[in-house]
C-alpha cells in the first residue's frame, strides 16, 4: 500500500476532550479516489475521526488535538475552517435537508450560505449537474421549488449528498448514511457511492460489515480510540491480522 500516494494522511493524531483521550495515535493514509470504510464498535471514535477531519469537533469544551491532518500534504489544522468544509464535504447519519430551503435551494445551500454570488445559468448548472450525480433528476426535476423534506429519506439522503458534491469536494465524509434507511434506499445510497468514486474520495464510517464488504476499497478497524487494522477491503475480511479484528468480524462483540 506504501506505493500509492494519499491525498489525506494522518500522523499521530491524538484527540482529547479535558482529561480523556478518545482517539490515540493514529496513523493513516486515505487514497485518491477510492472507498475507506471505518468500524468498530459504539464509542470506538469513528464519528469523531470523520468529524475532525471536517473541523467540526473545535467547538465542543477543553478539547484538544495534537499530530498531523496532511490534505495535499498541507497541515489541514492549520487551513481556514470553511476552506477545508469546502474541499471535505460531509454527510451525517440522518437526512438533514434544510426545512425551510427548496430542493433547489438545499443544493446550493453552500453557496448561499457562504455569501457566494452566482448566475441564474451557474445555479442551473450546479443544480442539474449535482442532482444528477445523485440519480435525483429525473426523480425532482419537476419539483425543485418544492421543500427537501417533501422527499422520501433516500431521496433526502441523495439530496444531502447532492448538497455535499456541489461544493465540488475532493473528499466526502459519509457519517453511517444508510442506519436511517430501508434497504431499497440503503441499496441505492450504496450504488451511488460507487458511481461518484470515480470523482471523489470517500470515508464511510458503518456498522454495516456487509456494506462495507461490498463497497469498500480499504477497511479500519478502530476499537477504544486505537487503529488496530487498516487494509485492502478483501484482506482484512478473509484473513484480519489481529485478534480483536477477527473477534469483531464474528460478532463475538461489538
Amino acid at each position: 500500500m506504501n506505493d500509492k500516494k494519499s491525498i489525506l494522511e494522518l500522523k499521530n493524531f491524538n484527540l482529547y476532550i479535558q482529561d480523556k483521550q478518545i482517539l490515540k495515535e493514529i496513523n493513516l493514509p486515505f487514497y485518491k479516489n477510492k472507498v475507506t470504510a471505518i468500524m468498530g464498535p459504539s464509542g470506538c471514535g469513528k464519528t469523531t475521526l470523520i468529524r475532525s477531519i471536517n473541523r467540526l469537533n473545535e467547538g465542543i469544551p477543553d478539547i484538544k488535538m495534537t499530530g498531523e491532518m496532511r490534505l495535499y500534504n498541507k497541515d489541514l489544522l492549520e487551513m481556514n475552517a470553511i476552506l477545508v468544509r469546502r474541499k471535505i464535504g460531509m454527510v451525517f447519519q440522518r437526512p438533514n435537508p434544510f426545512p425551510t430551503m427548496s430542493i433547489a435551494d438545499n443544493v446550493l445551500a453552500g453557496f448561499i450560505l457562504n455569501g457566494v454570488r452566482l448566475t441564474k445559468q451557474e445555479k442551473e448548472e450546479i443544480v442539474t449537474g449535482s442532482l444528477e450525480k445523485t440519480g435525483l433528476w429525473d426523480e425532482v426535476k419537476d419539483n425543485l421549488h418544492r421543500k427537501g423534506t417533501f422527499l422520501s429519506g433516500g431521496q433526502q439522503q441523495r439530496l444531502c449528498i447532492a448538497r455535499a458534491l456541489a461544493m465540488k469536494p475532493k473528499i466526502l465524509l459519509l457519517d453511517e448514511p444508510t442506519s436511517a434507511l430501508d434497504p431499497k434506499a440503503t441499496e441505492r445510497i450504496e450504488e451511488l457511492v460507487n458511481e461518484l468514486k470515480s470523482n471523489v474520495t470517500i470515508i464511510m464510517v458503518t456498522h454495516n460489515m456487509g456494506q462495507a464488504e461490498r463497497i469498500s476499497d480499504y477497511t479500519v478497524f478502530l476499537y477504544l480510540g486505537e487503529l488496530v487494522e487498516y487494509e485492502e477491503t478483501a484482506t482484512i475480511f478473509d484473513s484480519p491480522k489481529h485478534s480483536r479484528t477477527k473477534d469483531y468480524l464474528t460478532r463475538k462483540f461489538g
